[in-house]
């Protein structure tokens, strides 16, 4: 056998360990198993820890494995709480990592939400047949045209609206979500979490949409080392936070909370158990010749080679402003600041901005409740966490090997969304979802707003769920560093940094309202927290002694 050298030039994998199409006929044998975990805790307020140890026989069809669990709410009523209307149970995976012989292969941080920013690219048809299913996320909308001014000939505001049916049931033209009555404002019971285990809803999670590695490469397990997954999982309600003081959950209350301006009380907090989750695993097994192939490049002089791509995020912090609420007049403030996010020496493909405001220093605490023409700014009942919060004025500019990547810093709108579209496909949600055109209500009221009753709008502007909290809640940030997006982690395909780290320059304004207008608990002082998902180019080399994971 060729002896192994470190310095050797790896080979690449066969094609078969690609997750793409083969041009030729494969003879091959299927074993599919259901997969315990060997440890695995929970506790609600602290989150838990799950290990997987694969197999090593075959090749595993990592595109397809998948994990399985349920979460149940003994303590609380059935049908009290539900998932989250973005993320759904995509929210319930913190961190995700894969290890080969005791070395990390790939790690994801904020896998979830990571995952939740992948699926905004899906189309409509898939989000609601497939991604709801798998994660009893909410992305279905509808369109409601009031027959109250079909009638009078009428083109308000309120003639036709978008609306969530998990968060707004109106009476509709032609049909009847709640009698003929009022909106009611309560998820339907097959999303719910249940008391009993076994009753309520199964969440089902793609390793592929947590982890690039799995959704570009397989793993062939027959020619590595042990291979664990170890899952670590998000914390959901602590016994000791009271429900109305809830900022982060996985789960909120199905009866969505009453939207009265500073007022989303609620009634749960959200206490769970998880039941034991399993994993659905695939296994390929070729016939000789193409396993050969495998060990043949396994025992060559460098090894075999599999380029994927690695996410890491980092954090920064927008200052909150100076400026003093509760005046004579309404005051505004530019704030600017400057992030390092390094990344130097490495491929990177693209990243991701994710902006929400404060809620736990001084300022973000006393505006924890607030609004801006009625859209939830802080505190969203309806999506806690896991949002991208438009903010007011903001402006941004990326630095990359020390010079500008846009010759002018956006700000406007529409071409972040471009941006942001390039990275996978069209970002793909109700307009309103993601530019409130500066929360102007004419703009924000293409998403339901009223109460309703026999096709009149009878109750006050703030009573729809899906307006306020949902309105501008998937402005995200994108930049896109591929040269072609189909080549997908090909060397060369992203952009590599050189000495210099990248930085982000992100400026936005702060609003103090006046004493007539809520003073400080309607304003937008707060900080802007700032998270950064940077996905890069890395490669596996895998030889018969172990394996390496390097950046070149």
């Amino acid at each position: 056998m060729t002896e192994q050298s470190i310095t050797a030039t790896p080979v690449n994998a066969p094609d078969i360990l690609r997750n793409a199409p083969l041009g030729r006929q494969v003879d091959i044998n299927l074993e599919t198993n259901i997969l315990e975990p060997v440890s695995h805790n929970f506790n609600t307020a602290t989150g838990g820890r799950t290990v997987f140890v694969l197999p090593a026989k075959g090749v595993l069809d990592s595109g397809n494995a998948a994990i399985v669990f349920e979460l149940t709410n003994p303590t609380e009523a059935d049908f009290s709480t539900t998932y989250n209307v973005w993320a759904g149970g995509l929210g319930c995976v913190q961190r995700i990592t894969c290890r080969c012989g005791g070395q990390i292969l790939s790690q994801v941080e904020n896998a979830g939400m990571y995952a939740t920013l992948k699926s905004g690219y899906a189309s409509q048809d898939v989000k609601e047949g497939v991604l709801d299913s798998r994660h009893y996320s909410k992305n279905r909308f509808e369109n409601r045209i009031a027959p109250a001014k079909i009638s009078t000939s009428s083109a308000a505001l309120q003639f036709q609206q978008l609306l969530n049916p998990e968060l707004d049931q109106a009476s509709s033209f032609g049909r009847s979500y709640f009698g003929n009555s009022q909106n009611a404002h309560t998820t339907q019971r097959p999303l719910c979490l249940r008391q009993t285990a076994g009753l309520g809803p199964e969440v089902v999670i793609r390793l592929a949409d947590l982890f690039e590695f799995f959704s570009e490469n397989k793993l062939p397990l027959l020619a590595m080392a042990q291979t664990e997954i170890e899952i670590e999982w998000a914390p959901c309600g602590d016994p000791s936070v009271a429900a109305n003081d809830i900022v982060e959950n996985v789960v909120i209350d199905s009866t969505i909370p009453d939207s009265a301006l500073h007022n989303p009380a609620r009634t749960n907090q959200g206490l769970v158990q998880m039941t034991t989750p399993n994993m659905i695993l695939d296994y390929i097994h070729y016939d000789d010749a193409e396993r050969q192939k495998i060990f043949d490049a396994v025992n060559s002089g460098g090894g075999m080679r599999l380029d994927f791509s690695e996410v890491v995020i980092t954090r920064g912090v927008n200052p909150a402003g100076s400026v003093v609420p509760g005046g004579a007049a309404d005051l505004t403030e530019r704030v600017d600041s400057n992030h390092i996010i390094g990344m130097a020496q490495k491929e990177v493909k693209k990243i991701y901005v994710v902006k929400q405001y404060d809620t736990r220093t001084a300022t973000g605490n006393a505006e924890r409740n607030g609004d801006l023409n009625q859209i939830a700014l802080h505190r969203n009942p309806a999506l806690n966490q896991f949002k991208s919060t438009q903010v007011l004025g903001e402006q941004y500019n990326f630095f990359i090997n020390n010079n500008r990547v846009y010759d002018k810093d956006v700000d406007n709108v529409a071409t972040a969304h471009n941006y942001l579209s390039q990275i996978g496909g069209n970002w793909n949600c109700p307009q309103a979802y993601y530019n409130t055109s500066q929360f102007n209500t004419s703009a924000t009221r293409q998403l339901i707003d009223g109460s309703w009753q026999n096709g009149a709008l009878t109750v006050n502007h703030n009573q729809g769920r899906t307006r306020r909290y949902l309105a501008g809640e998937q402005n995200v940030i994108g930049l896109n560093l591929d040269t072609m997006r189909a080549a997908g982690s090909v060397p060369g395909n992203g952009l590599r940094i050189g000495s210099a780290p990248i930085e982000f320059n992100y400026a936005r304004l702060c609003l103090a309202r006046s004493a007539g207008n809520g003073g400080a608990p309607a304003s937008a002082l707060s900080e802007i927290n700032l998270t950064f998902y940077i996905c890069y180019r890395r490669s596996l080399i895998i030889r018969s002694l172990g394996l390496d994971v390097s950046d070149a």
